[in-house]
């Protein structure tokens, strides 16, 4: 480590790859054999000149120094052919591939200081590695983001977009070891808005996309948004509503994207119309043309409705006008019957007969029933039994529900129309004051 950065300043490419064999594991180390030139035996100085030299370079290996560079014109063919000192051997049969530990990753990471291409293919190649412990995964993934968006902030800038596509596909998947705080705080930093938005749509906050566009005046981004989050978080057609209506500026950009607001608003019933008019009016932005549409639909849907409640209203009024004088004369009047067939096995009256206020007939030995000494007889229509046992199980359980105010509570937190839920409880008798016996 201690030449790092003088190989890669003079060789990039084959230091980076000796350092993804290195820390990946796959290195094998090789082994210098040095194959000691011979020299004939010869008497006389120049034998012994270069047996001198060549032990003096054994003692003091020089660069650049080898036989040829110091044997003279004279001997030189009285030499045998041997291999350079700088060759290497490497012998499978003796020389195994060394077993060891790689390092951890970061500590090769100050080693590539202002080589930022030679350190992306380092970490792309040590991310491959399938055997890396967690700290690691951290460590690599993290400073692979970091440098992804660094090369995208180049002040060339001319693979901006290839670079931010990497780095948004390295933080899309669901098992990324990035913490989310490293890739706000990075993303914020290199001003990279997607990698802020993916990691606030992991994480559900859709409302929080939405108020960044807004906050930095971005209406594309903010509609974009609406249309993508809309349909899951309702409550941003409101916040759009304001938005749009803010300022001059941002209501032109919005363009057609007003009146969709006001039609989801109003289809929804996300808002009433009181609270829509009361939006608008805010910053006084908005005009009265802009929503003439909407409110008039708005009060001609109303009108409708007023119209159809009143309608509704008369035919109960009289339905209990008609039950009430039909209940007094039932009380009141004589009853005739005109039924010539029993309504349980659908022959012909005969005597003993039994007679029902519901104008349903029966012989007596089809109900089954006693009759009293002043000819009455206990019990109920068979036919309509089932119907008033119904609606009586129905009173009981209202009167029962009536004292159960926090039912009624509960009930009213959770409704979207309240009025109508007043309105229920009302006719259940949980409004009524307790009579005193």
């Amino acid at each position: 480590m201690k030449y790092a950065r003088v190989l890669l300043e003079n060789c990039p490419y084959d230091t980076t790859q000796l350092f993804v064999d290195y820390f990946t594991g796959r290195y094998q180390q090789k082994k210098d054999v040095v194959i000691s030139q011979i020299a004939a035996q010869q008497p006389g100085y120049a034998a012994g000149a270069v047996n001198a030299v060549q032990n003096l370079k054994d003692l003091l290996p020089l660069p650049y120094m080898n036989t040829s560079a110091i044997t003279s014109p004279t001997t030189q063919g009285n030499l045998a052919t041997t291999v350079s000192d700088n060759q290497l051997i490497d012998n499978p049969d003796q020389l195994a591939a060394s077993q060891y530990a790689p390092p951890q990753p970061r500590t090769a990471f100050s080693s590539f200081v202002d080589h930022p291409d030679e350190f992306i293919v380092f970490l792309e190649a040590c991310i491959k590695e399938k055997e890396l412990k967690e700290r690691d995964k951290i460590d690599l993934y993290t400073t692979l983001f970091e440098m992804y968006l660094h090369k995208s902030n180049e002040k060339k800038g001319a693979n901006r977009e290839e670079w931010e596509a990497k780095a948004k596909k390295l933080i899309e998947g669901k098992d990324i070891p990035i913490d989310t705080s490293n890739v706000l705080l990075l993303s914020h930093l290199s001003n990279f808005r997607d990698g802020t938005t993916l990691v606030r749509e992991q994480a559900g906050l859709h409302f929080d996309i939405f108020r960044s566009y807004t906050s930095a005046k971005d209406t594309r981004g903010a509609i974009k948004a609406l249309k993508k989050y809309g349909p899951e978080e309702p409550q941003l057609y409101p916040a759009a509503l304001a938005y749009f209506t803010s300022d001059p500026r941002i209501l032109e950009e919005a363009g057609d994207e007003l009146d969709a607001v006001l039609r989801k608003i109003d289809e929804d019933g996300l808002m009433a119309p009181l609270q829509v008019i009361q939006t608008l009016s805010t910053n006084a932005v908005a005009t009265m043309g802009m929503v003439k549409m909407y409110l008039q639909q708005t009060i001609e849907r109303e009108r409708k409705e007023i119209a159809s409640n009143r309608r509704l209203i008369s035919s109960y009024r009289n339905e209990t006008t008609d039950k009430r004088q039909e209940m007094a004369d039932l009380s009141s009047k004589p009853q005739t019957f005109n039924n010539t067939r029993c309504a349980f096995c659908g022959s012909p009256l005969t005597l003993p007969t039994v007679h029902f206020m519901c104008k349903h007939s029966f012989h007596q030995g089809c109900l089954n029933m006693e009759v009293g000494e002043n000819g009455q007889v206990e019990g109920a229509c068979t036919v309509c039994k089932k119907d008033n046992d119904t609606i009586r199980a129905i009173r009981k359980a209202q009167d029962e529900s009536a004292d159960r105010h926090d039912m009624f509570l509960d009930a009213l937190a959770r409704s979207g129309d309240k009025f109508s839920t007043i309105s229920e409880f009302f006719g259940r008798g949980v409004m009524e004051v307790p009579s005193v016996d």
